[in-house]
């Protein structure tokens, strides 16, 4: 009897999602509405937010691309981010009319060289975008001091990271802009989306009418489930607007998170007892006490890793590779560039494990078993 696959990614989704559904189809405003205000109202309240403000888009590219043309990112300006990133970042920046820069990254935490990225600071650059990949934060207040010291902006990419805190405090509860994804593979799901994280009144003002092609009055009357007739387009604009169907997923989610947050956390700690003693592999370099992940990940030595991800599919068990460095594709191949040392280094090491809110414990057992009984 064959042993069902265990996929990288699964999302978590029960009937409560699906009465959600049923209720918002029900009602019969589907667009952007007042379900849409109520996940930024949650959002809000889950990261602890205070004097910020939350603008909900269909998805985090377009999150990041609204938050670049937010600042003011545009044809000529350079922006600094980590090339061992989704090329969603490269593309977002593109889209503003800016190019993509890119650094390297650190061993210890996989997130931006602040040192590398120093060397690549000229009279175009404009912002510094840092991932805190696998939910694991970079050296974040590097990132601030070099951004102070050359008068930069910084938008942080928190995609992998809701709920990740720093010294007490939430990812995106501080800060100059941050933002999140909520795709379908995220931690928190909501189908597709994102959501951007401002501290800036005006900037928020701005953005929120640019995510609804530049109307200056209909946000407000679609978080009543209602339009505005009357109203002036006083910015460039997208529809980049998340619509109640999708959000209404999103709340589902939201209302179970610190318990989807708690046991994926249970999952990377028991990789990592079960991994710390094997010579040929390195599991992620913290206790994930304070970290919500969204994936797990492993450096596999001695060029061993491929051998791994056939032994793990004949076991039944799917593994990927998070990212190919953005750098190699042939679209960015011309984009500026640091050394890339390191960033060469983790892409030919890195190997991806399932990791699921609240995975089954044959599911966990089966994927230790499987890594272990290879270096057997």
């Amino acid at each position: 009897m064959m042993m069902k696959t265990i996929p990288v990614f699964s999302p978590d989704l029960g009937i409560d999602t699906i009465r959600h559904l049923s209720e918002t189809l029900e009602i019969g405003w589907l667009g952007m509405g007042k379900v849409t205000k109520e996940f930024e109202e949650r959002i809000s309240e889950f990261l602890e937010l205070d004097g910020r403000f939350v603008v909900a888009t269909n998805t985090a590219t377009s999150a990041l691309h609204l938050a670049l043309r937010g600042i003011g990112v545009g044809e000529g300006d350079e922006v600094i981010t980590p090339s061992f990133n989704c090329v969603a970042d490269q593309h977002a920046i593109k889209m503003a009319g800016g190019e993509p820069v890119m650094c390297d990254i650190l061993e210890e935490n996989l997130g931006i060289d602040c040192k590398k990225a120093e060397e690549l600071i000229s009279e175009k650059t404009k912002a510094i975008i840092p991932l805190h990949y696998g939910g694991i934060p970079c050296n974040q207040k590097e990132v601030f001091d070099l951004a102070k010291k050359y008068n930069l902006r910084v938008i942080e990419d928190c995609c992998h990271a809701f709920g990740t805190r720093i010294n007490g405090k939430k990812l995106g509860s501080y800060g100059d802009i941050a933002f999140f994804s909520f795709d379908a593979v995220k931690t928190l799901t909501s189908i597709d989306g994102g959501c951007i994280i401002l501290k800036n009144k005006e900037e928020f003002e701005k953005i929120q009418h640019m995510r609804l092609l530049g109307m200056d009055k209909d946000t407000l009357e679609r978080y009543k489930n209602k339009r505005s007739w009357v109203y002036d387009v006083d910015t460039e604009g997208y529809r980049y607007h998340l619509n109640n169907v999708m959000a209404t997923v999103g709340i589902s989610q939201i209302k179970r998170i610190d318990e989807m947050i708690e046991s994926r956390r249970s999952v990377c700690k028991s990789y990592s007892e079960a991994f710390k003693g094997l010579q040929k592999i390195e599991v992620p370099n913290t206790d994930f006490e304070n970290i919500s992940s969204f994936n797990y990940v492993i450096r596999v030595y001695d060029n061993k890793r491929q051998d791994l991800i056939d032994h793990l599919k004949l076991l039944g068990i799917e593994t990927g590779i998070h990212w190919t460095p953005v750098h190699k594709f042939s679209y960015f191949s011309e984009s500026k560039k640091g050394d890339l040392t390191i960033t060469e280094k983790i892409a030919d090491e890195i190997l991806t494990l399932p990791l699921h809110s609240n995975m089954k414990q044959e599911s966990i057992q089966r994927v230790i078993d499987g890594v272990t009984s290879f270096y057997k």
